[in-house]
């Protein structure tokens, strides 16, 4: 009985230990979401999981949404709503739109939101035409637009990709689409214009610097999300 309590007791260590350690890289989905405070201009960052900060190092301290709040100060309250793997089109089971941050998101009625969709979509298996992106895309902006709190909205292109490792041809790590990467980023100016929204691009700030992404070509470590939040810093307070 004695050697049965110990085997749980070093199995709950190691799991938590684990489960610790892929909380602290961003593996998860988990938000710690604060209220505002009165009178703080409410910023939802909006994405999949480079919003939320994948293999960022210490991501609740290092992503760029919390990166973002602190170039911001006091006078706003950031709340970080990024889900790993989600898309912009609706067609697939990864829509951001069917995930619960969305709904949160909604419920927060922020007055500035932050959009970085894309990556995701341009897997083989979730990419449809370049029109039907456009097309959700350009319906999930509407939706924040139109929200009660009536927020500015400020799109991001997606980042761009890196191979790593042995590997130089074909998409890829986690079968992100190099080509179709730059048909997103063509689609996303186009929507700025076409909806008068604000935009920043990643793609073209991130394209230099291969240096941030070592670990798995698609998501930045720690300098990549303080470069990006630096950018997205800079538009907000325009």
């Amino acid at each position: 009985m004695k050697k049965l309590i110990i085997i749980l007791i070093v199995l709950v260590i190691i799991g938590g230990l684990v489960f610790g350690g892929l909380l602290f890289m961003g593996c998860t989905n988990i938000h710690f979401h604060d209220k505002a405070k009165d009178g703080q201009i409410k910023v939802a960052c909006v994405g999949d999981s480079i919003t939320y900060g994948m293999l960022v190092t210490n991501v609740f301290s290092n992503s760029y949404p919390a990166r973002l709040s602190e170039k911001l100060g006091e006078e706003y309250h950031v709340l970080n709503f990024g889900f790993s793997g989600k898309t912009a089109q609706d067609n697939n089971k990864d829509s951001y739109r069917k995930t619960n941050k969305y709904k949160l998101s909604i419920e927060y009625q922020p007055d500035v939101v932050v959009i970085m969709l894309g990556s995701n979509d341009t897997k083989a298996y979730n990419w449809s035409t370049r029109e039907k992106f456009k097309a959700d895309y350009k319906e999930l902006i509407s939706v924040y637009l139109n929200l009660e709190s009536k927020p500015r909205v400020i799109i991001g292109t997606p980042n761009s990709g890196f191979y790593v490792g042995k590997k130089s041809t074909g998409a890829y790590n986690y079968d992100i689409d190099g080509e179709k990467l730059a048909i997103v980023t063509e689609v996303v100016k186009e929507l700025a214009v076409e909806l008068d929204v604000e935009i920043f691009d990643t793609y073209e700030l991130t394209k230099a610097h291969p240096e941030w992404y070592k670990l798995d070509g698609i998501h930045p470590n720690k300098d990549g999300a303080n470069a990006m939040a630096e950018v997205v810093a800079s538009v907000i307070k325009k």
